[in-house]
C-alpha cells in the first residue's frame, strides 16, 4: 500500500491476501476505525467507525489525522451488510462531512471471517 493507493484497491489486495475472491470486493468495505486497547488483556474496543469510499486514499486520510489522546486509528476491512447494520442502529451526527457509526462493539463480532 502506498500514499495513492485507493480503498478499493487495498480491499481487492487484503482480499487476494487471504485467499478470496476479488469477484467478491463489493461485499466488503475499509473502514477507518478509531478505538482503544482496555482491560487487563488489553482487548481491542471500537469507539467508532466510517466506511471510506472507494477512490479515498486511506494512508494520506490517517496522516492528516489523529486521534485524540488515548486512541488510536487503524483500517479494518469489514462486510459492508455488518457495517450497514451497526450504522443503522446508532450513526452520530455528521462529523467533518463523514458519518461516524458510534459503539463499543467488540471488533471481533464484526470482523469478517477470513478462514
Amino acid at each position: 500500500a502506498t500514499g495513492s493507493s485507493g480503498a478499493r484497491e487495498l480491499v481487492k489486495e487484503a482480499l487476494e491476501r487471504y485467499g478470496l475472491s476479488q469477484l467478491s470486493a463489493g461485499q466488503y468495505a475499509l473502514c477507518d476505525v478509531i478505538g482503544r486497547f482496555e482491560g487487563p488483556e488489553k482487548r481491542w474496543q471500537t469507539e467508532g467507525l466510517r466506511v471510506l469510499g472507494d477512490h479515498e486514499k486511506p494512508l494520506l486520510i490517517q496522516d492528516l489525522w489523529k486521534p485524540r489522546e488515548g486512541f488510536s486509528r487503524r483500517l479494518e476491512l469489514r462486510k459492508r451488510a455488518e457495517v450497514e447494520e451497526l450504522a443503522a442502529r446508532d450513526v452520530d451526527t455528521t462529523t467533518a462531512g463523514q458519518s461516524w457509526a458510534r459503539g463499543r462493539e467488540s471488533v471481533s463480532r464484526l470482523r469478517p471471517s477470513c478462514k
